[in-house]
């Protein structure tokens, strides 16, 4: 494992990164992907420090050809704040973001502590109250093609997420068998289920909470999960708008600014 000081140069480095300032790839630097998450967890502190409030966490490579292609044998992690969050049927600005691509998600919301501790499925399932149709706009700061283990280290590529509707989460509600229509410029342009993630949207969080109490850290009342896209990826362009629909649960919307 590279030393301390050797973390905290690469965290400083990607902190100061974005799609507008790319740098290269760090995994190279790296032995595993513990190392990547130590240089997440500095920057994370670092910007609690500087004020940032912690909305919860996203999840990544929720699907077996997504850790495929990018290296990894399980998800990806990272911490979503709340200067990332724009409201539904909101405009986001152009500049704000590089790079953005837009993905269709299912939320889930914690009505409970999930501490680090061995849980249960069934104690981690109680824990949710509500859900919500989302969208998250992911970024990059890499100047190349990065792997897994650069993606930790980037805090999983979090940069701006959109909360739509919600519902509470009741247990006539069946989450693996939601279905999503994704509207690019009004027009639909993919489906998907949410059983795409895991299988279930509560499995990523049952993953989650047992990855986050590896490294000695809990989920709090009031924190969301962002539990992987449930249609294909789509590269952003200006003034795009897109809105993520569930037939009988809501939808979420945004539209990106021209240049």
């Amino acid at each position: 494992m590279p030393d301390q000081a050797t973390l905290r140069t690469i965290a400083e480095h990607l902190r100061s990164a974005n799609g507008f300032s790319p740098i290269a790839t760090v995994h190279e630097q790296l032995k595993n992907i513990e190392d990547a998450y130590e240089i997440q967890s500095i920057n994370r502190k670092e910007w609690i420090t500087q004020g940032r409030l912690v909305t919860g966490y996203k999840v990544a490579f929720t699907t077996a050809e997504s850790q495929q292609i990018f290296g990894a044998d399980e998800p990806v992690y990272g911490t979503l704040f709340e200067d990332m969050r724009c409201p539904t049927n909101s405009t986001i600005e152009a500049g704000r973001l590089a790079h953005p691509k837009l993905e269709g998600e299912i939320v889930l919301e914690l009505n409970t502590d999930l501490p680090a501790k061995p849980l249960s499925p069934e104690e981690i399932a109680s824990a949710v109250g509500a859900f919500y149709i989302a969208l998250e706009i992911p970024d990059g700061s890499f100047a190349s093609e990065f792997n897994a283990i650069d993606m930790a280290a980037d805090n999983a590529g979090a940069a701006s997420y959109v909360l739509g509707d919600m519902n509470p989460l009741t247990p006539e509600i069946n989450l693996a068998a939601l279905s999503m229509e994704m509207r690019h410029n009004e027009k639909v342009v993919s489906t998907g289920k949410a059983s795409t993630c895991m299988g279930n949207p509560m499995n990523v969080l049952v993953w989650l909470q047992e990855a986050l109490a590896r490294h000695d850290e809990g989920l709090k009342t009031g924190q969301i999960v962002y539990c992987g896209s449930l249609v294909p990826i789509i590269q952003v362009q200006p003034g795009d708008t897109f809105q993520a629909v569930v037939e009988g649960m809501g939808s979420a919307s945004c539209h990106f600014a021209p240049a």
